[in-house]
């Protein structure tokens, strides 16, 4: 049976540095890194422009991102994650 990988996430205020430390960690560590902001980017071009737009847009990925990290980090591949954790619900 694989062991398991490992997940690492962040919290902080914005600005305070976690997308540079995540990319950083996960270039030293060899992880995946998942970055919230590259995949709201990608997946909705132009479409949040209000923080109403950014909560219903986070709330349709974050399903998918689960998942996602649960198959992974069960193959045992490391994975660090750029995502706001700043509340036990995100952390959740």
């Amino acid at each position: 049976m694989t062991e398991p990988g490992s997940l690492t996430f962040f919290c902080g205020k914005m600005g305070a540095g976690k997308s540079t430390l995540a990319a950083r960690m996960a270039a030293e560590e060899g992880a995946l890194l998942l970055s919230e902001d590259t995949w709201l980017a990608a997946l909705y071009p132009g479409e949040i422009a209000t923080f109403d737009d950014y909560l219903d847009r986070a709330a349709r990925l974050r399903p998918l991102i689960r998942a996602l990290v649960l198959q992974t980090v069960r193959a045992g591949i490391d994975v660090v994650m750029d995502f706001p954790a700043n509340t036990r619900k995100q952390r959740a």
